[in-house]
């Protein structure tokens, strides 16, 4: 039986938890959340739902207050989003500004996740994505391989969605990524973006423009409810399945450059191991560049916990 834990239960584990549920792709969640009442009754109201459905996914809690988390040992993958959405109100939902918040979960947790004895991949959510992905590899002590962020990829999914509404195209027939950092300083491959096969620049598109409305697309959806779920409790879900299927796929997530010495968004081959490969994208210069301004974006909110 395969099995993945949830740690944090709030708007995005939750909903992680359900689309899990739903899917039921995974034979054990076990979830973890600060606020062991809140767990319970995630528990609780997930196995109403399972047993209407045709799954069988065993639900199970660890206690957050336990002096050892025995039940993450045997973990096949943790998903980690603990975090405070609600102290982001009063910054226009920034990402940067969690890290002073979600730093000090990573110090908290990532020795207990230790302790427990667990070996398998970690999947972080958890933002600024980038530059927690870095600190949980780093004080758990795993491979580098062994970490995943969910990276850039709701920014490729909107950036599908843009370009097929610009174009009139299906969406599912847009191929290419959005790279870089998981925030302001993501930035679209158009060099990789192909329309049913076709390259991006053989349309009349403002290519700018659409750059901006993949950037705010987070935003709008944090301005008018508060936090975004759906979508990143979806993707997660597809990575995670990558992981279980040893599916060996490409995908854009946040992965460990080794030249830059960091994680950051770009195109990875994923597996059971966690990250197999790095696919050597040919961008061009312009996009070359916007890689490195990413990099030092994520480099210097490092920096600011370290």
């Amino acid at each position: 039986m395969n099995k993945v834990g949830i740690i944090g239960q709030g708007h995005v584990g939750a909903t992680t938890s359900l689309v899990m549920a739903q899917r039921g792709k995974v034979g054990k969640i076990v979830i973890v959340d600060k606020n062991n009442a809140k767990a319970k009754s995630e528990q609780a109201d997930l196995q109403d739902q399972i047993a209407l459905l045709s799954t069988d996914t065993e639900i199970e809690v660890q206690d957050y207050n336990a002096e050892q988390w025995s039940k993450l040992k045997d973990l096949d993958i943790i998903i980690f989003c603990p975090g405070k959405i609600s102290a982001l109100l009063e910054h226009g939902g920034e990402r940067d500004y969690e890290l002073n918040l979600t730093s000090q979960m990573v110090h908290e947790i990532a020795p207990k996740i230790k302790a427990s004895g667990f070996s398998g991949i970690i999947v972080t959510i958890t933002n600024p994505c980038d530059v927690i992905a870095r600190m949980l590899q780093e004080e758990i002590g795993v491979k580098t391989s062994q970490v995943i962020g969910t990276g850039t990829g709701l920014e490729t999914a909107r950036m599908h969605h843009a370009v097929g509404n610009a174009t009139g195209h299906n969406y599912h027939d847009i191929q290419g990524y959005v790279l870089g950092e998981h925030g302001d300083k993501m930035f679209p491959a158009w060099s990789t973006v192909q329309v049913a096969s076709q390259a991006i620049n053989h349309f009349q598109l403002d290519l700018d423009k659409l750059a901006e409305d993949i950037t705010d697309g987070g935003y709008t959806i944090f301005n008018g409810k508060h936090f975004t779920n759906n979508g990143i409790a979806t993707w997660v879900n597809l990575i995670v399945e990558a992981i279980l299927n040893d599916a060996r796929i490409a995908m854009p997530v946040s992965a460990y450059d080794p030249n830059l010495k960091l994680y950051i968004g770009q195109v990875a081959i994923v597996r059971q191991t966690g990250i197999d490969e790095i696919v050597d994208l040919a961008l061009n210069d312009h996009e070359q560049k916007a890689y490195q301004e990413a990099a030092q974006a994520i480099q210097a909110n490092y920096n600011k916990v370290h």
